[in-house]
């Protein structure tokens, strides 16, 4: 008798057990599919930038030139002009590049280089060392000749969007045998300019 009680007591708790099973597996299912719609969605996919490409731009800013002869007034002009080039980023943040440039001012006829740029890029960010050949046409009644001189400068920029750039650049340039009607005048400017630059390509390849 107590045998059978005892197995009829077991019978029903399986049955019970086996009962509350779905209820609870339910319970369960319903639990996760309430956490997978109170996740967060996934952030947006930044595509990583890159700054290798042509780009040409304008820029606009001051210059202060001064020679040896005092033939130049000693004060800030106004320069403007434009600037093309080329830049490769290759796997790391190192990037070079060539970039040819022409401006004029009160004192320049034109002023023009080209100059090699080596840089680093912290994202949307580069930051760069550059130098070349300088070239210059004076506008002034005794420096009259087309001459040929050194640059070197820095500057960043940044990229506000994939393909456009704000930037900052400081440039000094060296034009030792300027010839004039007076004599041999060593000539330089310093200029600081802001520029504005468009990229045709903004966007690396997710696959390099």
């Amino acid at each position: 008798m107590f045998v059978k009680r005892m197995t009829g007591l077991g019978l029903a708790s399986a049955a019970a057990l086996l009962a509350t099973m779905p209820a609870d597996a339910a319970d369960i299912y319903r639990r996760e599919q309430g956490s997978i719609k109170d996740a967060p969605p996934p952030a947006a996919y930044a595509p990583p930038i890159t700054w290798t490409g042509f780009y040409v731009g304008g820029n606009i800013g001051a210059t202060w030139p001064q020679d040896d002869l005092e033939i130049i007034e000693d004060e800030a002009q106004l320069i403007g002009g434009g600037h093309l080039g080329f830049n490769w980023q290759g796997p790391s943040s190192w990037v070079i590049g060539v970039e040819g440039d022409i401006n004029f001012s009160d004192t320049f006829e034109y002023l023009a280089s080209v100059r090699g740029r080596l840089g680093y890029a912290f994202g949307r960010t580069l930051i760069y060392g550059t130098g070349g050949v300088a070239f210059a046409g004076f506008d002034e009644g005794l420096l009259d000749d087309d001459e040929t001189g050194w640059v070197a400068g820095g500057g960043i920029e940044t990229k506000v969007s994939g393909n456009l750039s704000l930037g900052l650049e400081a440039l000094y340039y060296d034009f030792d045998e300027a010839s004039t009607a007076l004599g041999d005048n060593s000539l330089d400017a310093v200029t600081v300019r802001g520029r504005l630059t468009i990229h045709t390509n903004g966007i690396r390849d997710p696959l390099r």
